[in-house]
């Protein structure tokens, strides 16, 4: 059902309008509630969280004109399990599986930005596998630097008929150097680096910000600015995802969100976040909610010393 026939146009990275209102989750699916920094987890503990995430969205972001009116608006309802595991003190080995299921709505609204309709349609199917490492090469005076490699498999599925997708259509690389300052009650962590993706996916600039405060307990809330960056470097054809804007090439973003990370008993704890954009590019333009309960466990020599 992949095909390469079919062309999209290039945007860019301009839109300043509707500031702190729009919102695009598919831009921070892969870091929505994951830790961030340099840390490492120490050898046999591990972290591992089931979430979800739900944006309905009928517009995109673009430079021409603010904003892109689909003629279907789009539901995206995705489902994730990621997991970290302390292989050593300074080596986290990291994996996340994804679901999506993606639709289009029955009625459309007759937007004058497109000249056909597509039919409207569903599609559930997994979305991108992860798998990587974290190493972390300093750790002095409160503070963690690492680097990170992770590899993004292409298995996601597309329905060219309706333009709807539940992942990139490429293979991807990503290469990060984080970094991670521990304070009394909070934290300040980040990221910075690029990813590589095949069948004509164009290169990207990935950052991240993240600051935490411990509220209470186990109880931490984190604000986070993201910036994402399309090199302009790929011509890869949209097959008609134009019209949904899923998984797109070109996307690009900077962005915002709130999330936090509630104990509720044992090694047990909830996560949610919601993440927001100042500007971005062909991402889609909506609200997106993230929900989810995490495990944090220890094993070997730290459950026996426990």
């Amino acid at each position: 059902m992949k095909d390469s026939a079919c062309h999209p146009p290039a945007l860019l990275l301009r839109s300043m309008k509707r500031f702190g209102l729009m919102v695009l989750g598919m831009a921070l699916n892969a870091v929505a509630l994951q830790a961030s920094g340099g840390w490492t987890l120490q050898r046999g503990e591990a972290w591992v969280e089931a979430s979800v995430s739900y944006l309905q969205y009928d517009e995109l972001w673009q430079q021409s004109s603010p904003f892109l009116t689909l003629q279907r608006p789009v539901t995206d309802l995705g489902l994730r399990v990621y997991a970290e595991y302390g292989l050593r003190d300074n080596l986290t080995i990291l994996g996340q599986l994804p679901y999506r299921m993606v639709s289009t709505d029955a009625d459309p609204v007759g937007a004058p930005d497109f000249t056909d309709t597509l039919p409207n349609g569903t599609l559930n199917y997994l979305g991108n596998y992860r798998l990587g490492a974290r190493y972390r090469v300093l750790n002095r005076n409160q503070t963690a630097v690492s680097v990170q490699g992770i590899v993004e498999s292409n298995n996601s599925d597309l329905n060219q008929i309706t333009g709807l997708q539940t992942g990139f259509d490429a293979w991807s690389v990503e290469m990060l150097v984080a970094f991670g300052k521990s304070f009394p009650q909070s934290y300040l962590a980040g990221h910075g680096g690029m990813a590589i993706r095949t069948n004509g996916y164009s290169e990207e600039f990935l950052g991240q910000l993240e600051y935490g405060v411990n509220l209470t307990g186990g109880w931490w809330l984190m604000a986070l600015a993201d910036y994402r960056l399309s090199f302009r470097n790929g011509e890869r054809p949209d097959c008609n995802t134009r019209h949904t804007g899923l998984y797109v090439n070109n996307q690009e973003a900077l962005s915002y969100g709130l999330k936090t990370l509630v104990p509720i008993a044992g090694d047990f704890g909830l996560s949610a976040g919601v993440y927001g954009a100042i500007m971005a590019d062909n991402l889609p333009a909506a609200f997106s909610l993230n929900g989810g309960i995490y495990w944090n466990p220890r094993f070997g020599r730290e459950a026996k010393a426990e």
